[in-house]
């Protein structure tokens, strides 16, 4: 039950609870690293998922045989964090930046954008309230 191997970048809010998220193992979708620029959590374990410097990321990408990545970094990074993704030759990314990154056209990019996704459920609830 490890067909994909996933790293998370950002170790935030949100980076946190998608490492605690069961759904993905169920689906054959298993976070093994996590990377954040915070020195502070660099080298803790949070859910079996030990937490490296971002500056690790190419490295323990190669080594872990890591293909997909999940950003969830703020705004200003991600366009710096997608490219050290890239470069780190992960080809398919799951990014929840408020933010449509640039990649190549070999990378698969999806972009969730959770204060669009509220304004679309918004407009159903108010057209379903009629």
């Amino acid at each position: 039950r490890d067909r994909w191997r996933v790293a998370l970048i950002g170790v935030g809010n949100l980076g946190s609870a998608l490492i605690s998220y069961k759904g993905f193992k169920e689906r054959e979708f298993n976070i093994v690293a996590a990377f954040d620029n915070n020195r502070r959590i660099a080298g803790r374990v949070r859910r079996g998922v030990r937490i490296n410097h971002i500056s690790k990321l190419k490295s323990v990408v190669r080594k872990a045989k890591i293909k997909m990545a999940i950003i969830t970094v703020p705004v200003h990074e991600a366009q710096t964090v997608v490219d050290k993704v890239v470069e780190a030759g992960i080809k398919a990314i799951l990014n929840f930046a408020p933010t449509k990154p640039k990649v190549p056209d070999f990378v698969a990019l999806l972009n969730i954008d959770m204060g669009i996704e509220m304004e679309r459920l918004s407009y159903m609830a108010t057209q379903k309230n009629r």
